[in-house]
């Protein structure tokens, strides 16, 4: 899914605002056709883009026409339109490119939507709006890769989601896209893989039980070795001892993400990375 519809529009502010005054009635067309899909006209928009596009050439026109479609869950037309307008090169070849990212985060692929849009900053990474892309790229990386409830809710059940979910939250943070919801979400999404890494015993009353009862156990043969002067059954003792609280910790404790991955796998719809 995209994160909101500001992700389909948002990348009109990369147009310059000194274009060539000819091809008015063209112009007028894409204006309108702009402004209708801001404010989420989507009818309106097609025909206007549409009109621009039967009038000239304009990579601009095709780039609106994809936008429609991206909004509508098009994929493939949107794609269609998208890569007519990036042969064009320029800004319409990088508008083009920016709406093929969103292609590839409306189609399950928001890793790969990342790779492309790394590529875009590091080319110019002092650019807000691409910065956004990014950060908003990372955050549907975070959600694709999660597992999923039938009610909706992400949960971590891998080692590789821990991994991508603190890749995502640092990269968020770090991109500084002044975007409240981002950078809020990301704060989150940080916390909860801190809270995930600590560990926990589960379950916690018969795990302390048995660490008790063991070091007991291998106190007491040590003290009944020493006292009845046998190294044997002191060495037993220690041995023994070790392995069985190596055992009980080993079986019992677990990152507070393992142990909330247990408790909810019996409601995960849809299995992440």
């Amino acid at each position: 899914m995209l994160r909101t519809w500001q992700d389909v529009i948002v990348k009109w502010r990369l147009l310059p605002e000194d274009l060539p005054a000819d091809e008015r009635e063209a112009r007028t067309h894409t204006r309108r056709g702009r402004s209708a899909l801001v404010d989420g006209r989507l009818d309106e928009a097609l025909a206007e883009f549409e009109a621009a596009a039967s009038l000239r050439p304009d990579p601009l026109d095709r780039v609106g026409v994809g936008d429609v479609h991206l909004a509508r869950g098009g994929w493939r037309t949107a794609e269609e339109n998208y890569r007519v307008a990036l042969l064009s090169g320029g800004v319409g070849a990088l508008l083009a490119q920016l709406g093929l990212a969103l292609v590839k985060i409306g189609q399950g692929n928001a890793a790969g939507a990342v790779a492309d849009l790394e590529l875009l900053v590091a080319d110019r990474p002092n650019d807000p709006t691409l910065r956004y892309y990014l950060a908003s790229a990372w955050y549907s990386a975070a959600e694709q890769c999660r597992s999923r409830t039938a009610d909706d809710v992400l949960v971590i059940t891998s080692e590789e989601q821990l991994r991508i979910c603190h890749a995502a939250a640092r990269r968020i943070l770090s991109l500084r896209t002044a975007d409240e919801e981002l950078e809020r979400g990301a704060e989150q999404l940080l916390a909860e893989v801190e809270a995930g890494r600590r560990w926990t015993w589960a379950p916690e009353g018969i795990a302390v039980s048995l660490a008790v009862l063991t070091v007991a156990l291998g106190m007491i043969t040590v003290v009944a070795g020493g006292l009845l002067n046998n190294v044997a059954l002191v060495v037993v003792g220690v041995i023994a001892g070790a392995a069985l609280l190596y055992g009980i910790v080993y079986r019992f404790r677990k990152q507070t993400w393992r142990r909330r991955a247990d408790e909810m796998a019996p409601h995960i719809l849809k299995q992440g990375l």
